[in-house]
């Protein structure tokens, strides 16, 4: 073998090995800020317990404290921070890394719709996750959201901003972004999927989401890796989660689609599970039938254009990773787990 060939091949290797821990290195902080950020919004809490504020614009306030630095600083600043200063990349550099690619318009169109159908299901599998969480002995802390005695289009367009475009302009540049670039360049399609899907449920940190959001990020992990963009998952996820925002705002002040949530209430405490049945099956045919046509369009795609990974390393180089390679993503999950195993003891 040309003796220019190794050396380029051990190049790319040490650098896809680099890339590697760097990227466990960016989640293992990502852990412990989301861990500290917890319980700096827990005491912020018992502090505003006695404050004069309307509860309503209390509990907004909390989320904006919490929900900013994590989402902004945490997610999006820190990791793209490291992945340019460590990795030595370009700004143009880290979006190809994070999987910021082109796609097509019918695939943004189609995610929509495919986001608007995910969040019925995910309602129905959070509702039933808590049941089965109450059979175990969990005490929820928390109850109803509180909300403005009328219609507020400030209230509204805040808690848009708050749960639906932050996280998935952040979260998915956390999960989807330089994370699934080095572990599918490692793992088989399945192996990835589960472990995005699994880092994507305790990264949340939140027993009562941790079921639900798992499904969530296992299927943003594949519409990811099929269309070679992340694009598909951002615009799922800011649709499942606006749909979140929308759905309680209508049921509080009898908008359209306000009933839906306590439709699926009723029938679920009165085991009334017919029709809840069909109408959840219409929607997984329908979420079903939306990613296969959303893979078609981006398989065809690839007939005329070339989907590699851009920027990276691992697109050149079969590495095998030892122990020591994973030590930081190790203490990631381990910090999660514990985090959200701690959720669930106090109920929080």
């Amino acid at each position: 073998m040309d003796k220019k060939v190794v050396i380029e091949s051990k190049i790319d290797v040490d650098y896809a090995k680099k890339e590697y821990r760097t990227v466990g290195l960016a989640m293992f902080i990502v852990s412990i800020a989301v861990l500290v950020m917890r319980i700096v919004i827990y005491y912020v809490q018992i502090a505003l317990i006695n404050s004069t504020i309307q509860d309503y614009y209390l509990n907004l306030l909390i989320e904006a404290i919490f929900s900013v630095p994590v989402q902004v600083i945490i997610l999006f600043l820190i990791p793209f921070i490291i992945y340019k200063t460590e990795l030595k990349k370009s700004v143009s550099e880290v979006w190809g890394f994070s999987g910021y690619r082109w796609c097509n318009g019918w695939t943004v169109l189609l995610s929509f719709l495919l986001g608007f159908c995910i969040i019925f299901i995910t309602m129905a599998c959070s509702y039933l996750w808590q049941i089965i969480l109450v059979l175990f002995g969990f005490e929820p802390s928390g109850g109803a959201t509180p909300m403005p005695p009328s219609f507020s289009i400030i209230y509204f367009i805040s808690s848009v901003v708050l749960t639906a475009i932050l996280p998935a302009l952040c979260e998915e540049f956390a999960m989807r972004g330089g994370l699934l670039t080095v572990l599918r360049a490692n793992n088989s399609k399945a192996k990835t999927i589960l472990l995005i899907g699994i880092a994507f449920g305790l990264f949340h940190q939140n027993i009562s989401q941790v079921f639900y959001t798992a499904l969530m990020g296992a299927l943003l992990c594949y519409l990811t890796l099929e269309t070679d963009s992340i694009w598909p998952a951002v615009v799922v996820h800011f649709t499942n989660n606006f749909m979140s925002v929308y759905i309680d705002t209508a049921s509080t002040y009898r908008l359209p689609l306000g009933n839906i949530m306590t439709y699926i209430e009723n029938r679920l405490v009165n085991l009334e599970l017919g029709q809840l049945t069909t109408w959840i099956a219409f929607f997984v045919l329908a979420a079903f039938g939306l990613t296969v046509a959303i893979v078609a369009i981006s398989r065809n795609e690839r007939k005329s254009n070339v989907y590699a990974l851009l920027n990276t390393a691992h697109a050149n180089a079969n590495v095998k990773m030892e122990l020591r390679d994973n030590v930081f993503f190790i203490g990631a999950i381990v910090v999660s787990a514990v985090s959200t195993v701690i959720t669930f003891i106090f109920g929080l």
